[in-house]
């Protein structure tokens, strides 16, 4: 009981840990871009991780000094993401729970691979790149819709149940309109990635916070 718990406060910290890394790795990257200075608007993710300068063959003009910054927060998010899904698999032990744990798993690998194979290198490089981009995408929204099916009628989680799916939903559906360009590319490409981030801190802070107060 006592180890369960003491893996229940580690994945908790992973998963907050996760997500704070990978926007401060988004920050700090973002700062390093002079001449043309980096938009959250505008720009996709991806192209902090972008490890030459040029223009890209879709015409973006890309500079990241700091990309090794933003490449080692894909990576450490993605694999804590997953060690924090493995660690709490106690708590999320309801039908679904393989579902959880595979897609957990799936957006690790997705953030390894978008780490290593950076978008705007070559053919080869960007395929490997994109397939990244939806493992980590859509295996991180999967992830939190399996999370929230499963707490949706345990005592005391529904806000949290119900916050889980709201985001994956969001996610899931800002992941699949990306390519009709209806709003602005690094706005609706973060639509699709920071509902994960937002989950898995709040996630993070709402386990430690709930076992208090059910204690």
């Amino acid at each position: 009981m006592q180890i369960n718990l003491i893996w229940q406060k580690t994945g908790a910290v992973c998963f907050a840990l996760g997500g704070i890394l990978y926007l401060l790795a988004e920050k700090i990257s973002s700062t390093g871009w002079q001449d043309p200075s980096y938009s959250y608007l505008h720009n996709y993710i991806s192209d902090l991780g972008i490890a030459s300068c040029g223009m890209t063959p879709d015409g973006r003009d890309i500079c990241s000094p700091l990309h090794n910054v933003m490449n080692a927060g894909f990576a450490a998010e993605g694999i804590l993401f997953f060690i924090a899904c493995w660690l709490l698999r106690p708590l999320f032990s309801a039908p679904g729970r393989h579902v959880f744990l595979f897609s957990g798993f799936l957006h690790a690998i997705g953030g390894v691979l978008i780490a290593l194979f950076h978008s705007g290198g070559s053919t080869g490089g960007v395929t490997v790149h994109q397939a990244g981009a939806v493992l980590a995408i859509a295996g991180g929204n999967v992830c939190l819709l399996s999370a929230g099916w499963m707490k949706l009628h345990s005592t005391g989680w529904r806000a949290f149940s119900l916050f889980s799916l709201a985001l994956g939903c969001t996610g899931l559906i800002s992941m699949v309109t990306i390519s009709f360009d209806i709003l602005p590319t690094g706005l609706i490409e973060r639509m699709s990635v920071y509902p994960i981030t937002f989950w898995q801190i709040f996630t993070g802070l709402w386990i430690p916070t709930f076992r208090k107060q059910s204690a």
